[in-house]
């Protein structure tokens, strides 16, 4: 629905401006990177809920947003039942970041936290954590987040 929006918003703005637009779709990989975990029957269960109210121009383009998230799942952070992972973000920043940001952020091996690895599942070969971990700082970049 939001890629619907933000391209109905696009044609509606011919000035080629679409941060607002793009700055809304890349909400979404940093909201399930951080509200996201594996769970025994799905290993991208969304653990959060989340409600966003657009604003309209008159030509139609969207000139803003507000994104609310709701945690529902706040227990995940210190236990998970067996075979289940914590949020995403944790295992996908250990995995991708940089050897000098691991260094920088002092960032040991997943098995080393206890927040990790009390279910036995630190990896998912169904899960790529590299990956979803570019996706966030891309995300993050377009967001301006330093």
């Amino acid at each position: 629905i939001l890629s619907y929006l933000s391209a109905m918003s696009q044609q509606a703005c011919p000035s080629g401006k679409f941060a607002v637009e793009e700055a809304i779709l890349q909400s979404s990989p940093i909201l399930e990177s951080f509200g996201n975990a594996k769970t025994v029957y799905n290993n991208n269960s969304s653990r959060f809920g989340k409600f966003i109210l657009l604003t309209f121009a008159n030509e139609g383009n969207i000139v803003g947003g507000q994104i609310t998230d709701y945690l529902l799942e706040k227990n995940r952070v210190v236990r998970q039942n067996p075979q289940e992972r914590n949020f995403h973000i944790f295992y996908a920043l250990i995995a991708g970041a940089t050897e000098e940001e691991k260094e920088k952020f002092q960032l040991l091996k997943p098995e080393e936290y206890h927040y990790l690895n009390q279910s036995g599942c630190i990896s998912d070969p169904t899960i790529d954590d590299v990956g979803d971990f570019a996706k966030v700082k891309h995300a993050l970049q377009i967001m301006e987040v330093p």
